[in-house]
């Protein structure tokens, strides 16, 4: 129940920011484009230059007036306007004359625009993260709900990325021999005797019992 809420709370979640932020990028470009068509230009003093990110982004704060009222500002600043920005005590700020809130330095364009792609891109691996763990539940589901128990054997047990793997080979009822692989909480033998769930209209769907998601009660 754990994995269904949390597989729904990020396709949610997935949803609802793939909205903010194409909302927040279309946003960011109206404003760019009035900017360029409708801005006026004041003078802006430098306030602080400072980095964000670990140093990775250059910063500059600045504040300039605008009818009467005085503005504060801040914005990226491009590695080739760094030097004079630095030699600089003041730059040039372009604003909206109804909305003096809405400004940036006139000397370069937004230099973090979020391209069209970005707000698909991201909620997308949310939610197809979310949609194979719905789909792992629902096929767990079916083997445990389904599947036929069979006497198993470990070929291989290795590392994973958060514990372990294991390999093994089964018999089915017919006496044919299978192979799987799943996770398992320890390091397993070669060897080592295991129960395997096991799908008979498709044996290559098989779990080791008991199963991580599904506990199967008589």
């Amino acid at each position: 129940m754990l994995n269904v809420i949390l597989g729904g709370v990020f396709l949610i979640a997935a949803i609802v920011l793939g909205v903010w932020l194409r909302n927040e990028g279309a946003q960011d470009r109206a404003h760019a484009e009035l900017l360029r068509t409708q801005g006026q230009e004041a003078n802006g003093e430098i306030t602080q230059l400072w980095h964000r990110d670990r140093g990775r982004v250059n910063m500059v704060s600045y504040a300039f007036t605008a009818n009467g009222v005085r503005i504060r500002g801040e914005s990226p600043v491009p590695d080739g306007q760094w030097k004079s920005i630095q030699k600089a005590g003041f730059l040039k700020v372009r604003f909206l004359p109804s909305n003096p809130a809405v400004n940036h330095p006139a000397a370069w364009d937004e230099s973090n625009p979020v391209p069209a792609w970005f707000p698909i891109l991201v909620p997308s691996m949310w939610a197809v993260g979310s949609v194979i763990l719905l789909i792992s539940l629902l096929r767990q589901r079916k083997v445990a709900a389904e599947g036929l128990p069979a006497a198993g054997v470990i070929t291989r047990c290795f590392r994973i990325k958060g514990g372990w793997a294991a390999r093994y080979q089964f018999r089915m009822n017919d006496g044919t021999v299978a192979a799987g692989r799943d996770r398992v909480y320890r390091r397993l033998e070669p060897g080592a005797t295991v129960c395997v769930l096991y799908l008979p209209e498709n044996p290559r769907r098989n779990y080791l019992y008991p199963l991580s998601l599904y506990r199967v009660e008589s």
